[in-house]
């Protein structure tokens, strides 16, 4: 198959005004988990764009979730998959008087887009739909198949992906897939986001006596709040670490290329020992170590604790009940079903199998290979497009949902993205650059033509 690929790029400056305003025209929707009517007029509206630039779309209703969109813009052989999302925030979402454009009205100012949601991450899903559009744009047809999955419910880790993945397996199936989530440094250069973490998030919940009673029998009856206190103590050490038999089994060694690509890593420790108010990290680790451990240590947090009265007032009582949320981070290796099967038996073991453990939300965490060759084929095609060298980061600080997708085993993922680290993600100002915008197509059409060329050969 041939293709002028230099025709592609033109036709993103000669229609990037136009790519421009239907990224507006996106950014307007308030896509809001708590605003179902406006997640479905957001799924329609990505529908159409798909159909506009010569593709098909679906909107597709799921249980557990806002509605998926699916679909594609045929071209050549080679399967592009594309995943992101089109819900826009996490909860609460801050006081809208501190933006300079109200939060919804996609205004551009100093070349700069503020919006709700712009750069994580309908910016990305547009400029994967304007790349394919672009060929079109130039006459000719893509040199790969695009195809997208857009979701609405990322920020409550995906919990209809897997089964909806499961159920549409033959439309998804791809060969490559670029991912949402990414930005560029403070030196202009993409950062490569490759394995993320899974999670394993549980509610443990004590009951001890049948209703509470005043203190004065603490002598004789157990309270719920020590009970599950106790319990808790004897899954982390008095340095947060976890101390759970068979927590880590599975992680294998770090690769020397692994380590390499970590320790080029640039990590703001300064930073974030200010923002916690605390001198020193809970090992003592210098940035180096710290930017590794941030990415590659398995986590158990005790996120919250609740039991008893918890007004004001001074109150004599025995709680009945506990509740504890624990958010466990798993890294590649680690399999989210052994971890609680772990932290249940190690629960009998101690002597605490009392305390009920309830599943709020798992996905497994996911690895690509750093030396995989499209992970070199978007670090090429981002060096031609961007004029910087891009950055790998061989795993990522965050969980995701990478690891939920069981119908595409194998699958290389890259995460790329068209904002900055100082996009103001979630917060009041959200942005994104437009030549940012501008380039993140292009080189999703770069791409495109390398997988192609690749293929050919």
């Amino acid at each position: 198959m041939s293709f002028d690929l230099d025709a592609a790029l033109a036709a993103v400056d000669e229609h990037f005004d136009e790519f421009v305003t239907e990224l507006q025209e996106l950014c307007r929707f308030r896509s809001r988990r708590h605003e179902p009517d406006q997640m479905v007029a957001t799924a329609d509206f990505l529908k159409g764009s798909l159909e506009r630039w010569g593709g098909e779309g679906h909107v597709v209703p799921w249980e557990q979730s806002h509605p998926y969109v699916h679909g594609e813009i045929a071209g050549g052989a080679p399967r592009l998959l594309h995943f992101c999302h089109y819900d826009v925030e996490v909860e609460p979402t801050g006081d809208d008087a501190e933006w300079i454009v109200p939060p919804y009205s996609a205004e551009i100012v100093d070349g700069r887009l503020y919006a709700r949601g712009v750069a994580d991450d309908k910016g990305a899903i547009m400029s994967r739909i304007h790349a394919a559009a672009a060929w079109r744009l130039s006459g000719q047809e893509p040199p790969v198949t695009s195809r997208y999955i857009l979701e609405g419910k990322q920020w409550l880790h995906s919990p209809g992906l897997g089964s909806f993945v499961e159920a549409h397996h033959e439309q998804l199936e791809a060969d490559v897939a670029l991912w949402e989530n990414s930005w560029l440094d403070s030196e202009g250069r993409l950062l490569l986001k490759l394995s993320e973490k899974g999670v394993l998030y549980l509610r443990l919940s004590v009951r001890t006596i049948s209703r509470e009673l005043t203190s004065q029998n603490t002598a004789l009856l157990h309270s719920a709040t020590a009970r599950l206190v106790s319990a808790l103590s004897t899954l982390v050490d008095a340095n947060g670490d976890c101390t759970v038999p068979g927590f880590t089994d599975g992680i294998a060694e770090l690769s020397p290329r692994e380590q390499e690509l970590l320790d080029a890593l640039p990590f703001p420790a300064d930073f974030l020992l200010e923002r916690a108010g605390v001198s020193s990290f809970r090992h003592g680790e210098d940035a180096r170590a710290a930017a590794t451990a941030i990415r590659t240590v398995p986590t158990l947090t005790i996120s919250s604790l609740n039991g008893g009265d918890d007004s004001q007032d001074v109150t004599l009582g025995i709680p009945a009940t506990a509740t504890a949320k624990i958010e466990v981070r798993l890294i590649a290796g680690q399999d989210p079903d052994v971890v609680l099967a772990a932290i249940q038996k190690h629960l009998v073991d101690g002597g605490f199998g009392d305390v009920e453990v309830d599943v709020m939300a798992t996905s497994r965490p996911n690895r690509t290979d750093p030396d995989h060759p499209f992970v070199d084929l978007v670090a090429r095609t981002a060096r031609e497009v961007y004029g910087t060298e891009p950055v790998i980061e061989p795993f990522t600080q965050w969980i995701g949902n990478q690891g939920v997708m069981p119908g595409l085993p194998d699958l290389p993922i890259v995460g790329v993205g068209v904002s900055r680290a100082d996009a103001g993600i979630d917060g009041p100002n959200e942005h994104i650059r437009l030549e940012d915008y501008r380039n993140g197509i292009k080189h999703v059409v770069a791409v495109m033509a390398e997988l192609a060329r690749e293929a050919a050969e």
